[in-house]
């Protein structure tokens, strides 16, 4: 049988702000301050804020009457390419929140709809130029933004640009001014990505920056941040700050000057603890008074664990994850090992417990093949999509997350599907699981492998031990989960009262009014 071709999609008209598309037997309004939008990406298209409807007629009246059309758009910058070379944190789950923006405002998303390659000639440059790296390549990285603004970027315009290149320039003098050194500011600056700050180049709103602030001040623009180490990315990094004193850092002085500069206009985090610590680290009344804690929020899924009456020899899953990437090395950084090993001390004591491991597994010592291998353990490394991740969570009855660190979407996500969570008490994990209350805590990690240092306002981390399995925090494990597998009751209890906490408090409509908040003082005269 011969498949039909798919049509491409086909501009028939603007209307109201919007572009009108007919694509497969439908009618699709797509923002014109989105740019190109690829219609076959569903999160692409809740990024960018496109309407459908099944007739032409049908379009336009959604968009008349969409709260959407008078809203003020923020361009949310996590698809830009110097978001993609840092962990392509820009589209970490922790900012899923852009899919449904604050009440007022709509989330844009000027992505291309494909990656610009490199021409001929730039690739035969480049190959040239590898042969004498090691004598020239240091230099020419720092000074390569100003050859950018004579080469540009394909689809920007000229007097686009300049203005990029001028933002650039007056961010040299004011970081210069601030006290920074002159190579230090050179590879700032270049860290941010010249030809990523032209794809930026014709907005003239409001900007949200997910983790790091990859800008030269060319828009006013908002940063959500976890800890206070990504305002350093890439120059200082995390699970390395163990010894390191930022205010001695060559980059201090630059962040400094960048969030205290008028087009910084807030640092958001979802971190109590994040929010003390750079009121301290700066001790500047300026960046304090730009500083706003809100906690996180996430869906609320509709199916759920409820811990009902069940037979005592009925399996008991306990799952643990990875990132969202997936990255194999993170495996360790969550505590996989810890994890293996109680598990392996849990399974002989209780027959009817079986292990998830969501997860890319790094190379182990045979011994963890083993009792992966002996017991009930399942690994599953695919990509799951949405309803697979929710349908995981649901089956499930403990989520191990005994990690270096918080890992919020993901303790969220467990805590929103009424898991009974263990924890470890590395550094945030405080914050949203209340020891007996809505979660059981496992001692071990804090002051070892990550810790709030106070006095000078530093996330202090250190993840070396975290790939040697830890005696103390096996120990907790062993005790916390044989607790949850004797008594129900206390199981029924924890993840209830975690929902509870998730459907009062760390959901999308209570981070949407923080937001609003955020965005109206950003905003305001």
């Amino acid at each position: 049988m011969r498949l039909p071709t798919l049509l491409p999609p086909e501009l028939i008209g603007s209307y109201g702000g919007y572009n009108l598309v007919h694509y497969i037997n439908a009618f699709h309004g797509i923002p014109q301050l989105a740019g190109q939008v690829d219609l076959t990406i569903e999160e692409e298209c809740r990024h960018a804020g496109v309407i459908c409807a099944p007739t032409l007629e049908e379009l336009q009246r959604c968009i008349s009457g969409s709260p959407d059309t008078d809203a003020t758009p923020v361009e949310f910058a996590g698809w830009l390419p110097v978001y993609e070379i840092s962990g392509n944190c820009g589209r970490h789950p922790q900012f899923k929140h852009t899919a449904i923006a604050p009440l007022g405002y709509r989330f844009t998303c000027s992505a291309p709809s494909k990656k610009l390659l490199p021409s001929l000639r730039q690739r035969a440059i480049s190959a040239i130029l590898s042969l004498v790296k090691r004598v020239i390549l240091g230099l020419f990285l720092l000074i390569r933004p100003i050859f950018g603004a004579l080469l540009g970027t394909p689809g920007v315009a000229l007097r686009d640009r300049f203005r990029v290149f001028a933002a650039m320039i007056r961010m040299y003098f004011s970081l210069h001014q601030g006290g920074a050194r002159l190579f230090p500011v050179l590879r700032f600056l270049r860290s941010r990505n010249y030809q990523s700050q032209l794809l930026l180049a014709r907005n003239r709103g409001l900007v949200f920056l997910p983790s790091m602030p990859y800008t030269y001040g060319q828009n006013p623009w908002v940063v959500e941040i976890e800890d206070p180490t990504t305002l350093f990315y890439p120059h200082v990094q995390n699970g390395e700050t163990h010894k390191v004193t930022l205010s001695k850092s060559p980059y201090f002085p630059i962040v400094k000057t960048l969030l205290e500069s008028n087009h910084c206009k807030a640092v958001l985090t979802h971190m109590k603890s994040t929010a003390d610590m750079i009121s301290t680290l700066f001790s500047s009344d300026t960046i304090r008074a730009k500083i706003f804690y809100k906690p996180l929020g996430v869906k609320l899924p509709e199916r759920w664990q409820g811990h009902d009456a069940e037979e005592a020899s009925e399996p008991i899953n306990l799952l643990f994850t990875n990132s969202w990437h997936q990255m194999p090395g993170n495996f360790f950084l969550r505590g996989g090992l810890d994890v293996l090993e109680a598990f392996s001390v849990l399974h002989e004591r209780y027959p009817q417990i079986r292990l998830t491991l969501r997860t890319n597994l790094p190379s182990l010592p045979g011994r963890y093949y083993q009792i992966i291998e002996q017991g009930w353990v399942r690994v599953v490394n695919r990509v799951l999509s949405t309803r697979d991740m929710e349908a995981l969570l649901s089956e499930s009855h403990i989520y191990l997350l005994p990690a270096a660190r918080v890992h919020i979407v993901s303790l969220l996500q467990a805590m929103s599907h009424g898991l009974a969570v263990v924890t470890s008490d590395g550094w945030g994990f405080d914050e949203y699981v209340n020891h007996e209350r809505n979660g059981l805590v496992v001692k071990g990690r804090y002051g070892k492998v990550s810790w709030a240092d106070k006095e000078v306002g530093m996330l202090r981390e250190d993840y070396r031990p975290m790939y040697k399995s830890n005696p103390k925090v096996v120990r907790g494990l062993i005790k916390a989960v044989s607790r949850l597998v004797e008594h129900r009751s206390l199981r029924r209890r924890l993840g209830r009262n975690a929902r509870h906490d998730v459907e009062t408090t760390y959901n999308l409509d209570q981070w949407n009014l923080g937001l609003k908040e955020v965005f109206d003082r950003a905003l305001s005269p």
